[in-house]
């Protein structure tokens, strides 16, 4: 959609370089929204990587079109379904006392839409993708605005439980640019409508207003944004009640002691980590959307990703540009 700032790009990647977030797998695309004439800039802004939860965005997009055209309405009531109420544990959304979807409860779809786009509910994207249909978020989000490569093609479902075009095909994933430029829409309220762009707003502001942090830092005059999170952790058998009390850990690949031997042994890794974020920032001067994208493989469950010194890092370039 845009084109590279390749000067803008080159000084920013100098400075991830030396401060060192080079040596991990990262995506970032920055869009200046003070320029007048709009540019792209980052570090590996088309560079494709799992999305997490920002994928949902997507979703969202396609539900607000279908509604604006009269074929949906936020009170319609949806019921739910298994093997869709795949979210069992309360505890991987900390700070909200919505209690989980489960198979028979009746919604309406704006509950439905809030629940994916605030505290980011799996349960609530299988239902919203089985409503309008992931052929259809390909054909009227992703490929209307040449999004090619970031196809909403996976559910929140073990392969045996997906639908079967489904099962064996790849993993979602973005890059960062894409992401940039669906923010842009949304911010410019070109994303489809005036109407879908101003209620994805509205919903993403109602998730930075419930204190999720992402790379969000002090500085900031104003952050809505979109998040995403997940973990593979090898730990686990050994660090079941320390991450069960920490309420994150989404194990897909624990198979005891000797899967964590053999994984580290062979790929000198065991655990990875997928911290994403995506927004409108404004700040003193600065105003501008960053979607960041981040990948970590690592021996170290402990090890944090310094995503507050990378905002700050950002942050600080774009309040100092001229």
């Amino acid at each position: 959609m845009f084109p590279e700032d390749k000067n803008r790009s080159e000084k920013f990647n100098k400075l991830l370089t030396e401060n060192g977030f080079t040596k991990s797998e990262i995506g970032i695309a920055i869009i200046d929204l003070n320029q007048p004439e709009i540019k792209i800039f980052g570090y590996n802004v088309e560079h494709f990587i799992y999305p997490a939860s920002i994928y949902k965005i997507f979703i969202g997009a396609e539900v607000l079109r279908r509604i604006e055209i009269g074929e949906f309405s936020f009170e319609q009531i949806v019921e739910i379904k298994s093997p869709n109420d795949v979210d069992k544990d309360a505890r991987i959304f900390p700070g909200d006392s919505r209690g989980l979807l489960k198979s028979g409860d009746k919604v309406s779809i704006d509950y439905l839409l809030d629940l994916m786009l605030t505290r980011s509910d799996n349960t609530a994207s299988n239902v919203l993708i089985d409503l309008v249909g992931r052929e259809n978020i390909t054909k009227n989000i992703i490929h209307r605005y040449n999004w090619q490569g970031s196809e909403v093609t996976r559910k929140f479902l073990d392969r045996i439980k997906e639908d079967k075009p489904y099962r064996y095909s790849e993993t979602t994933m973005t890059c960062a640019r894409h992401v940039a430029e669906f923010f842009y829409l949304v911010e410019k309220e070109e994303l489809i409508s005036i109407f879908v762009s101003k209620k994805l707003k509205e919903y993403m502001l109602r998730w930075s207003k419930e204190g999720r942090k992402g790379l969000a830092i002090k500085d900031y005059v104003s952050y809505y944004r979109k998040g995403g999170y997940l973990e593979n952790n090898l730990y686990l058998p050994l660090y079941s009640s320390y991450y069960k009390k920490a309420g994150f850990a989404l194990d897909y690949a624990a198979k005891g002691i000797f899967q964590l031997l053999k994984t580290l042994l062979i790929k000198g890794w065991a655990f990875i980590r997928w911290v994403n974020d995506a927004g409108v920032v404004k700040g003193k001067k600065s105003y501008y959307i960053v979607s960041f994208f981040s990948v970590n493989k690592q021996i170290n469950p402990y090890k944090k990703f310094r995503t507050e010194k990378l905002a700050k890092l950002i942050y600080d370039f774009m309040e100092d540009l001229k």
